[in-house]
């Protein structure tokens, strides 16, 4: 997936949202686009795949060796996702302490933020990953949908298989959160994501993300980078 967004004066004026196997070059002309507005128009990305050849070269990109506000304490940094990097960083910038960043997308991931470093984490199956798998390495399963409401007791097959990624998923957010937050002496927890909606039934303790976080995320460090006199 490709996104973009667009700020003037702080708030957000498009969004732009295009899958990336086949959209590539309509993401860049919508970002040139904007740019040909004015010559101040600022822009920043991140891209853990292939970088389009075409990217204006106004595009600033930020890798895992980028100078991020936060110290790296992972051993593979060539291998972590920069979704995982930018939302840590941002959030951090944003809270100003220890904490840990869920997010909930294609696979759920766990961000250890702590003494202003980051500390790696764990990744498990996302909620459309864990049902599709369930359809694709069975004989008979069908694809369910996601139901945030779903009961542990599942009465049908696809309630039966909401309970065992719904249900399942919030006791095992809930369980790790709490380990991680034991271990590392955390008191705060953001969760943000596409299926972080799915959880807010279950964590009403935990802070959720407004939608298109990481889009923010990437401003408020754009914003980092620029005060820092790195960008």
């Amino acid at each position: 997936m490709l996104k973009a967004a667009f700020f003037i004066e702080g708030a957000a004026e498009e969004l732009l949202v295009l899958p990336a196997e086949s959209h590539v070059d309509e993401f860049v002309a919508g970002i040139e686009r904007w740019l040909s507005h004015s010559n101040e128009v600022e822009a920043l990305a991140s891209c853990s795949g292939h970088w389009p050849a075409a990217m204006p070269k106004e595009v600033k990109r930020i890798t895992a060796a980028s100078n991020w506000p936060l110290e790296m304490h992972y051993d593979t940094p060539q291998t972590l996702g920069l979704d995982r990097l930018l939302l840590a960083n941002a959030t951090w910038l944003e809270f100003q302490q220890d904490l840990l960043v869920i997010t909930m997308g294609t696979c759920i991931t766990y961000n250890i933020v702590k003494n202003r470093s980051f500390k790696g984490g764990a990744i498990s199956p996302g909620m459309q990953m864990r049902f599709r798998a369930m359809k694709d390495y069975t004989n008979a399963l069908p694809l369910a949908e996601g139901n945030p409401e779903a009961p542990i007791l599942g009465t049908s097959t696809e309630g039966s298989l909401q309970a065992g990624v719904n249900v399942a998923i919030a006791k095992e957010v809930d369980g790790m959160s709490a380990q991680f937050c034991h271990e590392f002496d955390l008191n705060t927890v953001v969760i943000c994501g596409g299926d972080r909606n799915a959880l807010r039934n279950h964590l009403k303790k935990h802070i959720f993300a407004p939608s298109n976080y990481e889009l923010h995320a990437l401003k408020r460090i754009h914003e980092y980078f620029k005060n820092q006199g790195l960008s």
